[in-house]
């Protein structure tokens, strides 16, 4: 029972997510530029409290949709980063940076610009979590550069293959952060250093990962 009520909040803080998904593109493109800066902010300016990283492999997959367009990533992060936030935040809310590497391939059948690329990249992914009896719950935010194999694809033409991608985040986890289920929203633009820049918006990105020890 206490499995399924954990469940239970997890979907509602999906949902909550799901409704700021509900923005046009232009404030859910701001919404998480913004959280990935921030979070970047707070891992700098409170540094000095961050513990030694350890060597930590763990392998996810994540599948997400805009529109006609859909992608499937393979991603890994090889060491976490913890930081002490006795001091520095409430509720006893963890933080730890997990540097992470995606390979991506993307697929359409509308459009006239080509049905599929690759994109590869590297995030480093702040998150923010916290133990809720035999789970955590997270909150994670990145940002980060990565390349695409052609800057066109179904409607979109993005002129660069040079691109950020943003992403935020909430999931689920197991007492030993084993297995974890998540829900996302991620951006993918070159941020207009050439236009035309059509933004990609994978929402509702699904993903599940594994901890190696």
């Amino acid at each position: 029972m206490k499995f399924i009520k954990y469940v239970f909040v997890f979907t509602c803080i999906a949902a909550a997510q799901t409704n700021a998904i509900g923005l046009d593109n232009t404030d859910r493109k701001n919404m998480v530029i913004a959280a990935g800066l921030a979070t970047n902010s707070f891992a700098i300016f409170n540094r000095e409290h961050l513990k030694a990283c350890d060597a930590q492999w763990d392998f996810g997959y994540q599948y997400g949709k805009d529109k006609k367009l859909y992608s499937n990533t393979v991603r890994s992060s090889f060491m976490k980063c913890e930081m002490d936030t006795s001091n520095v935040l409430p509720w006893g809310i963890e933080f730890s940076v997990l540097p992470t590497g995606f390979v991506s391939y993307w697929n359409t059948n509308s459009g006239s610009y080509g049905t599929s690329l690759y994109e590869i990249g590297f995030m480093p992914i702040g998150q923010f979590s916290k133990p809720v009896g035999s789970v955590y719950l997270d909150a994670s935010f990145g940002l980060g550069p990565d390349l695409i194999s052609r800057s066109k694809i179904g409607n979109q033409k993005k002129s660069t293959l040079f691109q950020f991608s943003d992403e935020m985040g909430v999931g689920i986890s197991d007492s030993k952060r084993r297995m974890r289920l998540s829900y996302s929203y991620r951006h993918i633009s070159n941020i207009d250093i050439k236009l035309p820049n059509n933004g990609t918006n994978f929402v509702g990105v699904v993903g599940l990962s594994y901890k190696f020890d």
